[in-house]
């Protein structure tokens, strides 16, 4: 069973893209209505062809986007690519409006605004800067909608007289503080917003993680669940079947039937340990368990293992590079290591090959195992989804190594598992306590 989460560190890319060019078609839409209102008013413009163009173009730009195939898969690069383009047309809308004197100049920091919500901080940066160079441009260059013929008549005008030059001169200085207060606005909102952009974007994974987290527990008590009331279902059956061995044998004397209830009777003997071993580690649950070593808890629960596997071969090397250290959930980490070590050797059985390479590892950060079967192996695939959610298997390593992992990961560990030639490499990594560490 799977459960929707409810915040997601991330919206469906067919979302952001079509939030981006509703922002876009926004910004066309506020041109146009500027553009119409200046033509309808007669505003002074230097070519008004070439602005109905210019709209135009900002109209395909934002038709464009959507038609890609792999645009989800490229988000970043559209986001990029266009608010270049949003800034190149900004810019020349404004250059053959009036440039610098304009009162929408304000325009060209939108683009920056939302590079800094959708791209990284390097790559909003670099739309920051083309931003300043557009406003830069519009300095130099100037209003293009006054006459040639008139600005010489002024510059004629203003060098004749001294006062009005000392005015042109306040004037320039003027368009010189707009140009800093211009760059300085365009670099704050990119450094501003970018990172608390990424601190959201932070926060989000991070409950994303926690709301997972949150899912595998409540999957893990239910299958601790369901295995305590199997452990009490099956406890009367066993015990009825025992007492119908125990007639049998009685009433049949022949040698191979009676050969063949004492196997029968060994079995249900072992079904009936396992079933007082899960009630057993069930009260221990319920109980405040004593801190046991962690070295002396493996070396117990491999012998116990090997006992009970003796068609297995194993070699096992051992490296004590520090000291032991106590573990509180001494049966979660018994429980997992168990169910790793029978997988394992499952595999190599299965591939006909029962051998298993065991390494112990004791250091300063901790405990690491690593458990080498001689299995055909498992697919990428198949390894990035074994451990992270119940699934049924053939060989019962679905339900097995989600329990396993989830053990481990509740002591602070991990256990990664890698494909190799010729079989599976597990490594359980166990830290050490921070009580404990040196």
């Amino acid at each position: 069973m799977t459960k929707q989460l409810i915040i997601s560190s991330e919206l469906s890319p067919r979302h952001q893209l079509r939030q981006f060019a509703n922002f876009r078609w926004g910004l066309i839409a506020f041109e146009a209505t500027a553009a119409v209102a200046g033509w309808l008013f007669d505003y002074p413009v230097s070519s008004w062809p070439l602005i109905w163009l210019l709209l135009l173009t900002h109209i395909c730009t934002n038709l464009l986007p959507p038609l890609f195939r792999s645009a989800d898969t490229h988000l970043a690069r559209i986001y990029a690519i266009c608010c270049c383009f949003d800034v190149l047309l900004l810019g020349c809308l404004l250059l053959l409006s009036g440039g610098v004197s304009n009162g929408l100049v304000a325009l060209l920091l939108l683009p920056v605004a939302v590079a800094a919500v959708m791209l990284p901080g390097r790559v909003c940066y670099i739309i920051a800067m083309l931003a300043v160079m557009a406003y830069s441009l519009l300095l130099v260059i100037g209003d293009l909608t006054i006459p040639d013929l008139e600005q010489l008549l002024q510059q004629a005008e203003h060098a004749q007289h001294s006062a009005h030059m000392h005015n042109a001169g306040a004037f320039n200085q003027h368009m010189l503080q707009m140009w800093w207060a211009f760059t300085l606005s365009a670099l704050l909102i990119s450094w501003f917003i970018n990172s608390q952009a990424n601190l959201i974007r932070l926060k989000s994974r991070k409950i994303s993680e926690l709301q997972q987290q949150q899912l595998r527990q409540e999957q893990l008590l239910a299958l601790a669940t369901f295995a305590a009331n199997a452990a009490h279902d099956l406890a009367s059956p066993i015990q009825t079947m025992q007492l119908l061995c125990d007639e049998l044998g009685n009433e049949l004397t022949t040698g191979d039937t009676g050969t063949t209830l004492a196997g029968l009777r060994n079995q249900l003997n072992r079904c009936q340990q396992i079933v007082r071993q899960l009630r057993r580690d069930a009260g221990s649950l319920r109980k405040d368990e004593q801190p046991v070593s962690v070295l002396t808890l493996t070396e117990q629960q491999l012998e116990r293992w090997l006992n009970s596997r003796p068609d297995i071969s194993t070699s096992l090397k051992r490296t004590l590079n520090a000291d032991d250290f106590s573990l509180a959930d001494s049966q979660g980490f018994a429980a997992a290591l168990l169910n790793i070590l029978d997988n394992a050797a499952d595999a190599s059985v299965a591939n006909q090959v029962p051998d298993l390479a065991l390494r112990i590892e004791l250091t300063a950060g901790g405990l690491s195992i690593s458990i080498r079967d001689f299995g055909e192996g498992l697919s990428d695939s198949r390894l990035a989804q074994l451990g992270q959610l119940p699934q049924q298997s053939e060989q019962g390593l679905g339900i097995g190594q989600f329990l396993a992992n989830m053990s481990i990961e509740r002591l602070g560990g991990k256990v990664s598992r890698r494909s190799l030639d010729n079989g599976t490499l597990t490594q359980i990594e166990l830290p050490r306590p921070q009580a404990e560490s040196r």
